[in-house]
């Protein structure tokens, strides 16, 4: 089995299935990168929905919420819980993922959106709520549309795969 992990790193891996330069507030803080592969290629990677990733994808602004370091937030902890019925509740992002560690704790996630407003729209991230939100503008070759999430909000069989996965492994990419 494959994962795709995603992390924010300060040079771009040659490594690295797909990778993006990314700005906040107006200078570059590095670069967003992902792989796909079974073992985790660094230190701070976390797994993401792999159809947050296309290396073709158009420059984006995403929300990026990190739980902090030494934090332990099961994924079925209310304030996770909530955040994803607003995902779900909401006019869809252009693409969404949670970012894991383990099958059962929250690390994080990725809220994707394009167009007039992005950033706007981003400061109400429904994961922001959780822990705080950088607000990053991604450029081209990363971040690709997804649909819109699955509910209901439940854990599922497959709990290992990053929420909103659509499908259970075996069901085809």
């Amino acid at each position: 089995m494959s994962h795709t992990w995603v992390a924010l790193v300060e040079e771009r891996p040659s490594d690295a299935t797909a990778a993006a330069a990314v700005e906040e507030g107006g200078r570059q803080v590095g670069f967003l990168a992902a792989w796909r592969r079974r073992a985790k290629p660094r230190r701070g990677a976390l797994r993401a929905d792999s159809s947050l990733v296309d290396p073709n994808g158009a420059p984006a602004w995403a929300s990026v919420v990190l739980v902090p370091a030494g934090v332990r937030l099961p994924f079925d902890d209310l304030a996770v819980q909530q955040a994803r019925r607003r995902v779900l509740a909401e006019p869809p992002p252009d693409a969404v993922s949670a970012l894991l560690r383990d099958a059962s704790h929250f690390d994080g996630s990725i809220t994707v959106r394009r167009g007039a407003g992005a950033p706007m729209r981003l400061r109400d991230d429904p994961f922001a709520r959780i822990f705080p939100a950088r607000v990053l503008e991604v450029g081209p070759g990363l971040l690709g549309t997804t649909r819109p999430a699955v509910g209901p909000v439940i854990e599922r069989y497959g709990s290992a795969n990053p929420w909103p996965g659509a499908r259970f492994e075996g069901q085809g990419q």
